[in-house]
């Protein structure tokens, strides 16, 4: 059966040019239970566009079609991750938005090679994991990863999993390949995250063929490593939000900084039972342990909230509810698409340099690229090299959009893009995290649809509320 799917995914591209675009009416339902009629289409690109001979590989998508007598270019929603399915974000929180961009062109949910519906290897995960007993460090962290992601990479080469063929670059093509099949002039671009790293490397190789694009939560071509200055400056934020909201004492950073020396001094045991299975464990908790929760955490202001209410008790001397980060944090998971997008991606030595310098005095250390692969970490995998990572110019609109509790994707990397963009407009939106940047204030839809259909915006920055 497994052979079977493989071959169905898999196809010579003889094959995949006669069967061209493939459309099919779809009843798309949304997680909630919600129901709309849409297309599920399957395009087949090359797996490696340098070698169009080559074998193929079938992407899916799902097409909303617009409500428009006159419908724009298609918009093509670029998910996030890199590994997030296109499909699956339409099922969720964004669904409405989906539906109410219709009103300016068809809508197009994309899985991206080697996610969701266009993986031809679902099953091939490399789990790693750090024993809790044991102390951990930066330097524990990404010896694990390393030795995980060569192990992983054997399986998966022996699987037929072709690594090489996982970049941003051939992703973009893919995108260009997806344009001609639908017969369209010029794509919109809708991207998050990585979805935004994945749209500029369109931009950078297919300008011509792009007519807006909104980006939100700006990964730049050199952004996949994090810089540890953008956490301390969002930790610098917070502390203003906090004394804005009435806190006294001696401030986040200061409380923080007590707590990661005595764990330096002395880390932590903790007694705790699995909720799942029942079972007695033993936690070593280090001060590493507590920059990456505290990292983590930093996500989005919901989930850092929560975390700033675990203060107090470690504070106390009660380390106990650091037993689930602890856990969660020394385990997961490594795919093929992932692993290797990441990895070709890279870091330019520059911003190697800057990261190594800014970690080595930031309040988080290295917590910001915990267990981060490069290209020589993963065989199969080749670096993209300094022209994907370089300085990007384009002359199409583009839409920025960040939010200033986002502890994914400064603004920062946003204004550094600026330069080589003549026609940009940054939203910046007040208090909002990585995970709110589309939903968190209804304003923030009216902008994308009024910059699709043509209307120039100006910088803006808005005021929206958090969800608890």
């Amino acid at each position: 059966m497994r052979a079977v799917l493989l071959l169905s995914l898999i196809l010579p591209l003889s094959i995949a040019r006669a069967q061209g675009l493939q459309l099919e009416p779809y009843a798309f339902q949304a997680r909630d239970g919600r129901g709309v009629q849409a297309e599920l289409g399957t395009v087949t690109v090359p797996l490696r566009h340098a070698r169009p001979e080559g074998p193929g590989l079938p992407l899916r998508f799902v097409r909303f079609k617009s409500t428009s007598p006159s419908p724009a270019a298609p918009i093509v929603y670029l998910a996030g991750g890199p590994g997030g399915s296109g499909i699956e974000a339409a099922r969720g929180v964004r669904f409405e938005l989906f539906l109410a961009l219709r009103e300016v062109a068809d809508v197009i949910a994309l899985d991206q090679r080697g996610t969701g519906q266009s993986n031809p290897h679902p099953d091939l995960e490399q789990r790693w994991a750090i024993p809790l007993e044991q102390r951990m460090d930066e330097a524990l962290l990404t010896t694990t990863v390393k030795k995980a992601a060569a192990e992983a990479s054997r399986t998966w080469a022996t699987a037929g999993v072709d690594l090489g063929a996982y970049t941003t670059e051939e992703n973009a093509d893919d995108l260009e390949v997806l344009r001609k099949a639908l017969g369209a002039p010029k794509l919109n671009l809708w991207g998050i995250s990585y979805g935004t790293h994945l749209g500029l490397a369109y931009l950078r190789r297919h300008g011509q063929r792009v007519d807006h694009v909104i980006l939100a939560g700006i990964e730049g071509p050199d952004d996949t490593w994090k810089r540890p200055a953008h956490a301390e400056a969002l930790l610098d934020r917070w502390e203003a939000v906090l004394r804005a909201e009435g806190e006294r004492g001696p401030g986040l950073k200061a409380r923080l900084a007590k707590l990661l020396k005595s764990l330096k001094r002395e880390p932590r045991t903790v007694a705790f039972t699995d909720p799942a299975k029942g079972e007695r464990h033993t936690c070593r908790v280090s001060h590493f342990d507590l920059q990456r929760a505290t990292f983590e955490s930093l996500r989005d202001p919901a989930t850092f909230r929560r975390f700033l209410t675990l203060l107090p008790a470690l504070e106390a001397g009660d380390y106990a509810p650091m037993a689930p980060f602890a856990r969660q944090l020394r385990e997961g998971g490594l795919e093929p698409m992932s692993v290797a997008m990441d990895a070709a991606s890279g870091v330019s030595p520059a911003r190697h340099a800057l990261i190594e310098r800014e970690a080595a005095k930031a309040l988080l250390g290295g917590s910001a690229n915990p267990g981060a692969l490069r290209a020589g970490d993963v065989p199969g995998v080749s670096d993209l090299g300094e022209s994907f990572r370089g300085p990007l110019k384009a002359a199409v609109p583009v839409l920025l959009i960040s939010g200033t509790l986002d502890g994914r994707t400064s603004p920062d990397n946003a204004e550094a893009l600026r330069p080589g963009l003549s026609r940009t407009a940054h939203l910046v939106l007040v208090g909002a995290g990585h995970d709110g940047l589309f939903q968190s204030d209804p304003r923030i839809l009216e902008r994308m649809k009024a910059f699709l259909k043509g209307e120039a915006l100006r910088d803006e920055r808005l005021e929206v509320k958090a969800k608890p």
